[in-house]
């Protein structure tokens, strides 16, 4: 890997996604959260009749692949309506009673109406029957408020869910450990440029600052690593985070989708992909309007002076795909001078070859998706070539398992 000068003061922007947590030791995902939910006897009242808690159990049931998907299943849900609308599968201001088919199977159902329907689409209009409780069918515009409400009680469920596995209880040491973790894992992170950063004296060091792992030597913790880190580095680092947790040490943070301390967590769709796969766009679903919706937007300056993007615990899918094109046009990716580093780690339940085999496979999809949003198309096929001859893309292992 190249190295960068010691004595040479880098601006950094670091994009942190969920796996960032999750090799800290949280249980962040969505399928830990709805684990939880499922795990107690009973969702609180208020979600008893919440189509996306029965979407999601269902599809939980039935082992549906990427069930716990919410930002997913949000696009296919809404998907899925639009069409029963337009197809005739759900009609506007008529009782359910009289909806075509209404209690048929599926098969029986398509034979009477004479069009055919998928099982996820024949799923929603269930649960959109269920939804309504026997009452007559409102209006598609109507029934997407509806959802809209029920997707705030879900991000707010979500909120607690978060704020009950990271709240400090210093008692059993999740939080103290999560904090210790955190912190290690970011200074690895904005260090990986120096000429130690991949030598065992800094993990050695590093990894040094976890014994102490009491919370009452918490201090201690503290001036060890602001001392290594001090020794090592002058950079000036920004963070966006797609978490919702905090990230320490940073002056300037931005969390995309809102935060815990604010309370303000929000769950949507990329923008570019509501207007690819709808005729007329539920935008209030978008990730862009929730973000305005809920006044998240910042001073935080995305420039083309930035010398190094580093990337980690993002899996890069598509659905966040316009958040990095909005970061390289920031930099001029194919003009300027910026390194894009890309860190990737190993975790149970999967093969260390296979985690790096796709890692690669989503860091080539995402260079080259965003290579055909260039005008110049010769640019744009020949973009991901010229950042590996030019040095500046780069895909390294994080030893999480030495750090801590």
């Amino acid at each position: 890997m190249s190295v960068s000068n010691e004595n040479q003061s880098l601006k950094q922007l670091i994009v942190l996604g969920n796996g960032f947590d999750l090799a800290c030791g949280l249980k962040s995902t969505y399928s830990d959260f709805f684990d939880y939910i499922y795990g107690q006897q009973m969702v609180n009242n208020t979600n008893s009749n919440n189509f996306w808690y029965k979407i999601f159990q269902n599809y939980k049931e039935d082992t549906i692949e990427n069930w716990a998907d919410i930002e997913e299943q949000i696009l296919v849900q809404l998907k899925n309506i639009e069409y029963l609308y337009k197809e005739g599968f759900l009609k506007s201001e008529d009782w359910i009673g009289n909806q075509i088919g209404y209690n048929f199977p599926k098969e029986s159902l398509e034979n009477k109406s004479g069009k055919s329907i998928s099982q996820s689409q024949f799923n929603t209009r269930v649960h959109v029957f269920n939804l309504l409780n026997n009452n007559y069918v409102c209006s598609e515009l109507k029934l997407q408020k509806t959802l809209k409400k029920q997707l705030l009680i879900l991000e707010d469920d979500f909120r607690k869910y978060l704020l009950s596995i990271t709240k400090n209880n210093a008692d059993d040491g999740i939080y103290y450990k999560y904090y210790m973790k955190s912190k290690v894992l970011n200074k690895y992170i904005q260090l990986c440029n120096s000429s130690e950063s991949h030598n065992s004296d800094l993990v050695s060091k590093l990894e040094d600052t976890t014994l102490y792992n009491q919370y009452s030597l918490v201090n201690k913790f503290d001036e060890t690593l602001s001392k290594i880190y001090k020794e090592k580095n002058s950079d000036e680092n920004l963070v966006l985070t797609f978490n919702y947790t905090k990230v320490w040490d940073v002056e300037k943070v931005r969390n995309i989708h809102g935060d815990l301390d604010n309370g303000n967590i929000l769950f949507g769709i990329d923008y570019d992909k509501l207007n690819k796969n709808f005729k007329k766009a539920p935008i209030e679903f978008s990730k862009s309007y929730r973000v305005l919706e809920n006044g998240l937007t910042s001073t935080f300056d995305i420039s083309s002076d930035i010398d190094v993007i580093k990337i980690y615990g993002h899996g890069l899918g598509k659905a966040d795909y316009s958040y990095y094109q909005s970061i390289f046009d920031s930099v001029d990716l194919y003009h300027g001078k910026t390194k894009v580093m890309f860190f990737w780690s190993d975790y149970k339940g999967r093969e260390k070859e296979q985690i790096h085999k796709d890692f690669v496979k989503g860091v080539t999809n995402l260079i080259e998706e965003y290579g055909t949003t260039f005008s110049n198309k010769d640019h744009g096929r020949n973009l991901f070539t010229k950042l590996l001859l030019e040095n500046r893309l780069t895909i390294e292992e994080i030893p999480v398992n030495e750090l801590f």
